[in-house]
């Protein structure tokens, strides 16, 4: 009987082993596979030197010798230990790289850069105005992309009377969203001008649908560039290593100069303007799709996982000029010569950096008010295009 009792224990003291042992092995795939991606990459290998703890202590328990058992236990502590300091040291480290760089949280503080508020940072004319609006419904309501806000505010804040309601009340003609909710707003006659880049195949299959067909205008030209954090040793790519990066193609940055790291390409959503314009660039070279760890609802967002060295080391991102130097001005990030050209204002307007496009004014194709057109012809004329320089733009 009590050989039964005892074989019946050593059994189910065998199972638990093997059930502990079972469920430690899931948990090492579960952690190979998904919390590499989720933690910072210093404390994901900190905590692995943990697991590696864990697993020792695991292989002790079926070790038939109580000396080697006791030597198992002992190593497997100092290694927990080693791990906790470890992870402890990533996490202080971590904390103090973010105390030292700070990033704006959104896509644009729109008070910067409002109209008729005497500290706005907004472009100004040294003269009045040659047009001047009328107060009235007829005022065009506009609107625009994050990076064309200071651009617009200034025509707003040039033309428009001061005694408009604020920036997005329900009745003002001066709002301001991304170029998602702009594309919409304007096909649906919610809006008259969009400022921002051409639309994507989406926006125009949807005003399509709506019966609506887009005019588009272009008032200036704005450099698309791409960046990576300030401490990666890379300064230029050519278009073709470019391309080949968001193709797929290229996947190490060892293969155009730089350190034995994998490339991670950040995208962002369908639809915003810098997603498009990579589209564009890319021309007949298949884009491959970006993991969603890897794509990025805001342009802000890119920027901030880029300057984050310590958990996107290999980070590539893209924006536009003028939002990533002067909106957002992250300095953990640098941006990348494209065929030994810097995207300067100076080498837009040249034409030597080579990787440009316009930006317009996007109107509903149908008839407009006297006050629309009014407006359209001064954004074209010499004080709207000065104004559009002032801002950081190359003009038309």
């Amino acid at each position: 009987m009590k050989r039964s009792s005892k074989f019946i224990f050593s059994s189910l003291l065998l199972l638990v082993k093997v059930a502990l042992l079972a469920l430690f092995l899931f948990f090492l795939v579960l952690y190979f596979l998904m919390f590499g991606r989720m933690l910072d990459l210093n404390v994901y290998w900190a905590s692995f030197v943990v697991i590696a703890a864990v697993g020792i202590f695991l292989v002790a328990l079926f070790l038939p010798f109580k000396k080697i058992r006791k030597g198992f236990f002992f190593c497997g502590g100092a290694v927990a230990l080693a791990g906790v300091i470890a992870i402890s040291a990533c996490l202080g480290y971590n904390a103090w790289l973010d105390s030292i760089i700070v990033v704006d949280k959104s896509a644009i503080d729109t008070d910067l850069y409002l109209a008729f508020d005497p500290n706005s940072k907004i472009a100004r004319l040294d003269r009045e105005a040659s047009l001047s609006l009328p107060s009235g419904k007829d005022l065009p309501v506009l609107d625009g992309a994050a990076a064309f806000f200071p651009v617009y505010s200034a025509f707003v804040e040039a033309v428009y009377p001061s005694t408009i309601p604020s920036l997005n009340d329900q009745d003002s003609p001066y709002q301001y969203h991304n170029t998602i909710w702009g594309y919409e707003l304007l096909t649906n006659g919610e809006t008259d001008i969009l400022f921002a880049f051409g639309p994507d195949e989406e926006q125009k299959a949807y005003a399509e649908e709506c019966g609506v067909s887009f005019e588009l205008i272009p008032i200036g030209r704005e450099a698309f560039v791409f960046f990576t954090n300030s401490k990666n040793p890379v300064e230029n790519l050519s278009v073709d290593e470019i391309r080949a990066i968001y193709s797929g193609k290229i996947t190490n940055w060892k293969e155009v100069g730089g350190k034995d790291e994998n490339i991670l390409p950040y995208q962002r959503n369908e639809g915003s303007g810098s997603q498009t314009a990579l589209k564009e660039f890319m021309g007949d070279v298949p884009l491959m799709d970006a993991p969603t760890e890897l794509r990025n609802s805001f342009m802000w967002g890119i920027i901030e996982a880029v300057s984050d060295y310590h958990n996107h080391r290999g980070a590539l991102g893209f924006s536009f000029r003028n939002y990533a130097e002067e909106i957002v001005s992250n300095p953990g990030v640098r941006l990348l010569k494209v065929n030994g050209s810097e995207p300067t204002l100076e080498n837009i307007e040249s034409g030597a950096y080579p990787v440009t496009m316009p930006f317009y004014m996007v109107l509903r194709k149908e008839e407009h008010s006297k006050e629309t057109l009014a407006f359209l012809d001064w954004v074209l004329s010499e004080e709207g295009q000065s104004l559009v320089s002032a801002s950081g733009f190359a003009r038309i």
